[in-house]
């Protein structure tokens, strides 16, 4: 089980990978790969995923370990994105505030999941709510919410250049 609180560590300068860490444990990798069909492996002490994209314009995300288990969507006017998983666990990523530098996994009856924080110039820090110790996707959603941010990030950076 992850400890509370949770920091991007990044690996590499031209293709770098992303680490979990509390500081004294390392909770897994994220790692991209290519460059027209982007893949994004995810790596635990007990878990490989795979996030491949469903199409060339598509927001869909197929997660899988071998088989497909999840599901990621993005609605075309939102910012949301929605997480299903095969067991029927659905969350939804949002951000709460257009003012603050905050990001929310919820759960579908609205409990708070995770939440990633970001400034400029660091990493994002990821925090676990108490409640949502026991929930089996909460390592895989750390990684998605990380992922997200990432791509948030290096979409503002292209459209300010």
């Amino acid at each position: 089980m992850p400890a509370a609180e949770l920091i991007a560590k990044r690996n590499g300068l031209l293709r770098p990978t992303y680490e979990l860490t509390d500081g004294q444990y390392s909770y897994g990798m994220l790692q991209r790969e290519g460059a027209f069909r982007p893949r994004v492996i995810i790596e635990t002490s007990e878990n490989s995923w795979l996030l491949t994209g469903n199409g060339w314009r598509s927001s869909d995300v197929s997660i899988s370990d071998g088989e497909s288990i999840a599901t990621t969507s993005t609605s075309f006017w939102s910012q949301k994105v929605t997480f299903t998983a095969n067991d029927g666990f659905t969350a939804t990523f949002v951000k709460p505030s257009l003012w603050k530098s905050l990001s929310v996994w919820e759960a579908s009856d609205g409990s708070e999941i995770l939440r990633i924080t970001s400034h400029a110039f660091k990493m994002p820090v990821i925090t676990f709510s108490p409640q949502a110790k026991q929930n089996r996707w909460l390592l895989l959603l750390a990684f998605l919410a990380l992922e997200i941010q990432l791509k948030r990030q290096q979409h503002a950076v292209a459209a300010a250049t």
